[in-house]
């Protein structure tokens, strides 16, 4: 695609994708989508509307809880399981925790946080959760579940140190994702999965990871501690976390 200039102040500027470029259509002015010229019997496109860039951010911190006491290692689990042989011991409901506030690990952006992608693209368009399953539960997650997987805000600023509050308290539903039980059929072990987040409310929803932390869950609130009462879920998996070999991936398309 070609380039757009305009002449400003003795100079050619050039006006950049995405910029609130507007003409005067009727009796407004609006932003078109493309702006087109004619060169060498065709039409050729010199600005569009859209620049979106797509970008990945490692989860550098991570850990595992349920209800009141967390988890010893970096470990990523959600749903519950409950033991099969006497005395049938019920484990818990499980949460984990992720943050994701290190630079993006696409080129040309490694020194650009989120927050700083969302800074100059502020509109998110698409954003998935990569996760690594590695043991837990059913092997392969059963193709016919209709258990979804929950991830939300959490209401701790990235950098607070995990073990020190009780995780339960701090979880938030304004704007959660639920991930489709579709999206989780058949999910073998020693395998990854791309987790896709819907689109309602994903914009607020990732600027506030790109601040604070996120949660993943089965459930959004009364979590059962171990020793209590329940059942194995379907969708129970544990996955590699931040201290692992294969951490969890936040991708998001950002576009102004």
């Amino acid at each position: 695609m070609g380039t757009f200039k305009v002449r400003h102040s003795g100079s050619w500027t050039t006006i950049s994708n995405g910029t609130a470029f507007k003409v005067r259509h009727g009796d407004a002015w609006v932003n078109p989508t493309k702006v087109k010229v004619r060169h060498d019997g065709a039409w050729v496109d010199v600005w569009a509307k859209s620049d979106p860039v797509t970008l990945t951010f490692t989860c550098n911190a991570s850990q595992g809880w349920r209800n009141n006491q967390w988890r010893t290692d970096n470990k990523v689990r959600f749903g519950a399981f409950k033991g099969t042989e006497s005395p049938f011991t019920f484990f818990g409901d499980n949460l984990t925790v992720l943050e994701f506030s290190g630079d993006s690990t696409t080129g040309g952006y490694t020194s650009t946080s989120l927050a700083e992608a969302l800074a100059v693209r502020s509109n998110v368009t698409s954003a998935t959760l990569t996760l690594y399953r590695t043991t837990g539960g059913t092997n392969p997650i059963s193709s016919s579940t209709s258990e979804t997987l929950l991830v939300g805000q959490h209401n701790k600023v990235n950098g607070t140190a995990m073990s020190s509050y009780n995780a339960g308290s701090y979880v938030q539903t304004t704007n959660m994702q639920t991930v489709a039980a579709s999206n989780l059929q058949s999910w073998a072990q020693n395998a990854s999965k791309v987790l896709t987040l819907p689109s309602s409310g994903l914009t607020d929803f990732i600027t506030h990871v790109s601040a604070k932390q996120m949660w993943v869950s089965e459930l959004s609130t009364g979590w059962v501690a171990s020793g209590g009462s329940g059942s194995t879920s379907q969708i129970y998996s544990v996955c590699d976390g931040s201290a692992q070999t294969n951490k969890p991936v936040l991708t998001v398309t950002l576009d102004y």
